[in-house]
């Protein structure tokens, strides 16, 4: 009993005793917050290229209205509507764009093609009389016209082999007049216009008067080929088929056309 009443005794004297510690720091007032209307931003400075002078503006970073369809990929917070992938396209079906050719419009049809062109001659499509014809000059003048006639006959036939269009032979025409022509392969001589013509390869290109024998001067003479189609057809491709006709010739025969066709 006595062991416990100094016990007793000594809780309420320690409880009674103030403790030592910290003084205590009152805490500051919180500083007012001053609200800015319309805070004023730093310019935004664009650096543009020369291959894209574009300024963008605040309208485009307007958000748009979005609407959730199928297979669609709703963009995030803030973010500009665009399009973007979904793995909903590794399993779309492609779709094939249809090969179509536009229709001429208001393009004339053609059925007879005719062309008229300036030419120097092969050798074989001259003659010269009398008797001074050398090389693949023709005999005279119907048979320099013939060969003339069959060369233009193959040309339009493998011409229009190459080109998919039916020609009528038959109907092919040509005017060509052959004129005579002596060359300087013949001798030192000049014919009664005072002509004298020169031979490059298998063509016969110049000519050479008397009266003036340093200058030379082209020698040309004029062609009118005409034939008539099974079929029409545009004139654009009709335009490619006289080509193929005048490149057989130059090609095949040595005809030099000088001047365009029409």
């Amino acid at each position: 009993m006595k062991y416990f009443l100094i016990f007793v005794l000594f809780k309420v004297s320690q409880s009674c005793t103030p403790s030592i510690s910290a003084p205590l720091i009152p805490v500051p007032d919180a500083q007012p917050i001053n609200l800015i209307s319309n805070p004023q931003l730093p310019p935004i400075s664009f650096q543009l290229d020369n291959e894209s002078p574009v300024v963008p503006h605040s309208d485009d970073y307007v958000e748009e209205p979005v609407s959730v369809q199928k297979d669609s990929v709703v963009p995030l917070q803030g973010e500009k509507l665009k399009n973007r992938f979904s793995l909903f396209d590794l399993f779309r079906p492609l779709s094939i764009p249809q090969n179509t050719q536009a229709t001429p419009v208001n393009e004339k049809s053609v059925e007879l093609v005719s062309m008229n062109i300036s030419l120097s001659p092969p050798v074989h499509w001259t003659f010269c009389v009398p008797s001074c014809g050398v090389n693949d000059q023709a005999v005279d003048a119907d048979d320099a016209f013939e060969k003339a006639h069959d060369d233009v006959l193959e040309a339009v036939q493998s011409s229009c082999t190459n080109s998919g269009v039916k020609c009528m032979l038959s109907s092919v025409e040509v005017q060509y007049y052959p004129e005579s022509v002596l060359t300087e392969d013949f001798g030192a001589y000049f014919d009664l216009s005072g002509n004298r013509y020169k031979i490059s390869g298998k063509t016969i290109p110049y000519r050479i008067n008397s009266l003036n024998p340093g200058a030379v001067q082209s020698f040309k003479i004029p062609m009118k080929i005409s034939f008539r189609l099974s079929s029409p057809i545009t004139e654009k491709n009709a335009q490619a088929l006289k080509q193929k006709v005048v490149d057989y010739l130059a090609a095949r025969k040595s005809v030099h056309v000088t001047t365009e066709f029409f």
